[in-house]
Parts: structure tokens; C-alpha cells; sequence
């Protein structure tokens, strides 16, 4: 009997490199896929200061969320901590973007 040789053979090679390929396709369209359902609502650019529960407070007209349940929403949808946000950063916030052209006060 002939001992394999060690490493990988082209075949198996080729079989991982699929693998982690489609890997990849499937955890980039799933992100894409997710990012899309966000696209009806709001964003919002911080500014220094800001605080996701003055955003809440500004916006309260326009959503029917408790503030805890509000900052969960952005913290899940912008896959962030409410406690570690810096001027510059955009939200999306669980307002639909149609609601500010509504006459909800869009953030200046």
C-alpha cells in the first residue's frame, strides 16, 4: 500500500477555496439584503453632544417607541453602542424618512 502523500491534493484545495467563496457571497449578500431594509428610514448625523436618547426625544412625534426600546432599535440596525457614538457618525433611526418630509422637525 502507498502512503498519501502530506498536504492538500489540487482537488481538495479547489474544494475549500469554493467553500469559503461561497461562504463569503452568502455573508455579503445577507449584509446587503439587511442593510436594504433600512433604506425607508431616517438618518441622522451626529453632531457633538448628541446622545441616542435626545435623538429619541426629538423625534418621539414621529415614532411609537418606549426611549429603551428606541435605543435598542439603533444600537441593533447601526450594530453600535449607544455609549460609544462620536460626532460625525450617521444613524439610521426607526423614523420613516417620509415622516420628516411630513412635518416630523428633521435634526439641523
Amino acid at each position: 500500500m502507498r502512503k498519501q502523500a502530506r498536504g492538500l491534493s489540487g482537488v481538495d484545495f479547489l474544494v475549500i477555496i469554493s467553500f469559503v467563496a461561497v461562504l463569503i457571497i452568502v455573508f455579503v449578500s445577507l449584509r446587503a439584503a439587511a442593510a436594504e431594509g433600512y433604506d425607508r428610514y431616517t438618518k441622522v448625523e451626529l453632531e457633538h453632544g448628541d446622545t441616542v436618547l435626545e435623538i429619541a426625544e426629538e423625534y418621539r412625534e414621529a415614532h411609537d417607541m418606549s426611549d429603551r426600546k428606541f435605543i435598542s432599535w439603533v444600537e441593533e440596525a447601526n450594530n453600535i453602542d449607544a455609549n460609544w457614538i462620536t460626532a460625525g457618525d450617521t444613524l439610521i433611526i426607526p423614523v420613516e424618512a417620509n415622516a420628516t418630509a411630513l412635518g416630523v422637525k428633521e435634526k439641523e
